[in-house]
């Protein structure tokens, strides 16, 4: 029968016992540093996978913030231009509605200045028939007045006179309707070439404004100057009258004595 063990044994054996636990608490000390390590490096990982993430949410945030900055500025300017067309379109329809409104005006005056013409064309020629007339002269001026309705004719006289200093004035005076008795004075024309450059763009009291009203550019403008007139003024005008209206037709003629139609 084998002897049970007595104190000593028992407490070698209990010694053994806790010197073998020790390899077994290193083993277990690695784990833990080993295990701490990799969680410290996946919580680093984890916080920069944050980060990036956070960058990139910010990003986006501003990359959004920027669209809609776009989107609301793109939406201002179309209003904008959706303004400026509506106001556009309101100005040309108050222009076209002016237009008609002008149109019709001088449609109507036509029409007036077309029935004053009949009635002073019979007028003229009753008056005609009572001084007696021949029926050849009333024809002929029927034809001159049917001329005269699709062509322009402008009558310039220019008559010369002693001012102050002996200095020779040129009178100008015109008619813009031949078998009328309306003449207008275009004041004086000045003797240089200059100040006749000048006197024209000016408008030549009336005179430019008569030669530019043709009837679908047939003109025809005459210009007499008495013997009075010095330095051929009458045909220097003309000259001067060709370069701002060639298509029209320019004559110069002298006579004696012009009346002076626009006396007084």
């Amino acid at each position: 029968m084998p002897m049970s063990p007595g104190p000593r044994e028992r407490r070698t054996e209990v010694a053994r016992h806790r010197l073998d636990l020790l390899p077994l608490l290193d083993v277990f000390m690695v784990v833990l540093f080993v295990f701490a390590t990799i969680q410290e490096q996946r919580l680093g990982d984890s916080t920069r996978d944050a980060e990036q993430l956070q960058q990139q949410v910010e990003r986006s945030q501003g990359q959004l913030e920027r669209a809609q900055q776009q989107q609301r500025e793109h939406e201002q300017q179309q209003a904008r231009r959706r303004t400026q067309q509506e106001a556009e379109q309101a100005r040309d329809a108050v222009a076209m509605a002016e237009s008609e409104r002008e149109s019709e005006r001088l449609r109507k005056e036509i029409e007036r200045l077309r029935e004053s013409l009949t009635d002073q064309e019979h007028k003229t020629r009753k008056d005609l028939e009572r001084m007696g007339l021949p029926d050849d002269a009333l024809r002929r001026i029927e034809v001159l007045t049917r001329v005269l309705d699709k062509y322009s004719v402008i009558e310039v006289d220019i008559r010369g006179r002693v001012g102050d200093g002996d200095i020779i004035v040129h009178d100008c005076c015109f008619r813009a309707d031949p078998l009328g008795d309306r003449w207008s004075s275009c004041g004086v024309i000045p003797q240089r070439f200059e100040d006749r450059m000048v006197w024209l763009d000016a408008g030549a009291d009336g005179l430019v404004d008569a030669l530019r009203k043709t009837k679908g550019g047939n003109a025809m403008t005459v210009v007499r100057q008495d013997q009075a007139v010095g330095h051929r003024i009458g045909s220097r005008l003309v000259e001067q009258l060709r370069e701002r209206f060639s298509d029209q037709h320019f004559y110069v003629e002298e006579e004696a004595v012009l009346v002076d139609h626009c006396a007084g």
